[in-house]
């Protein structure tokens, strides 16, 4: 008999956004990752049945998981910035990726600042003003920052204090990479630095990028494509 032929699984990206946003996030690095062959999935995280202000981390867990099972079998990457690296982080435990980047991420229970903070039950950023925008998206151009303006959205409350408290994960047994802003206000590089050290990951970091910079900023198609260089030569 015939040497059987290989068979090639698709590439699948799923990408998780950040809290308060949008699959829209994602909209410079899709085409990058398109050129280059792979499946994206970049889909909203949308409110529970109840409501934003009955939404859970759970919910959203559910949801990236029905994402990623819907493109099976393929070779799955988990991509997730901010809230999303935390739902990716999580989201591995059960997908089993093979490989994960996480883009100025929140951390984990038991890395960075855990302490249990209270939040609204809807945290209304679609109602915060152009100067807020402007102010948090100092990388970017202005046409950016006008269509982030108009798309934020509102966040629930239960998920931003469960990622305050702490979110336990177990430490992802695939390739992980940490993609970094040195400008980031929001999560601290020390974060993302010793989740890289303490899941053996690769750190990449991009220098005057804010929080939102590696997805949002001018930049963002030269970080998608270095994130799909290090793909390439880490994935199995």
């Amino acid at each position: 008999m015939g040497q059987q032929p290989k068979i090639l699984l698709p590439r699948v990206a799923v990408f998780i956004h950040g809290a308060g946003g949008g699959g829209w996030e994602w909209n410079s690095w899709r085409p990058v990752f398109e050129k280059d062959g792979w499946i994206c999935v970049d889909n909203d995280l949308v409110p529970a049945k109840g409501g934003i202000a009955k939404t859970t981390f759970d919910d959203y867990l559910q949801q990236v998981d029905k994402w990623a099972n819907g493109k099976r079998p393929c070779r799955l990457v988990l991509i997730g910035a901010s809230m999303g690296g935390i739902l990716a982080l999580k989201a591995a435990e059960t997908l089993k990726p093979e490989a994960i980047v996480l883009v100025n991420s929140v951390g984990p229970a038991g890395i960075g600042a855990n302490t249990p903070k209270t939040y609204p039950s809807v945290i209304q950023w679609s109602k915060g003003t152009l100067k807020e925008t402007q102010d948090s998206m100092p990388d970017s151009d202005a046409a950016t920052i006008q269509f982030a303006f108009h798309h934020w959205r509102d966040e629930s409350g239960a998920v931003l204090s469960a990622i305050h408290k702490g979110i336990a994960v177990k430490p992802p047994t695939c390739p992980l990479l940490v993609v970094l802003g040195d400008k980031d206000t929001d999560v601290p590089n020390a974060v993302g630095k010793e989740m890289a050290v303490r899941y053996k990951g690769t750190r990449k970091v991009f220098p005057d990028m804010s929080h939102v910079g590696p997805l949002l900023g001018t930049r963002a198609e030269e970080v998608a494509a270095a994130t799909i260089s290090w793909l390439l030569q880490h994935l199995r």
